[in-house]
């Protein structure tokens, strides 16, 4: 999916300006996985190849389990030895998820993931 395509589905205050942000950081440092933490205290982790502008998948990362048959459990990630345990789901179509989970949503912040979250991520998607 191409950035311009996901822009018309997503309409979250703050989205665009954080995915141009997210790949802006991304070509700098050569990753492919922008964080962004939502208003609902949930993540949406984007996989993208920042040359091209294209999208290439979309997890929802929480501490919930969802039920739900537009989302795919990628995996569990735990950070470190103490840290919270969160569930990383594969969005498989997104204009329904979006209709679901709802557009009154706020973009907080944005990050290029890496370290142990990185590997996670390249091991589950292989």
């Amino acid at each position: 999916m191409k950035v311009k395509d996901i822009l018309e589905i997503i309409k979250w205050e703050g989205f665009e300006k954080a995915l141009f942000y997210g790949i802006g950081e991304c070509q700098e440092l050569g990753k492919t996985f922008i964080g962004l933490t939502l208003s609902n205290g949930e993540g949406i982790i984007i996989k993208l190849d920042p040359y091209l502008d294209e999208i290439l998948d979309l997890l929802l990362y929480t501490d919930k389990k969802y039920p739900d048959k537009y989302l795919r459990l990628l995996g569990v990630f735990k950070q470190g030895e103490t840290g919270n345990t969160y569930f990383i789901y594969q969005i498989l179509n997104l204009r329904d998820f979006i209709s679901r989970y709802g557009n009154n949503i706020k973009i907080i912040y944005v990050e290029v993931i890496k370290g142990d979250l990185e590997d996670f991520l390249y091991t589950a998607m292989a």
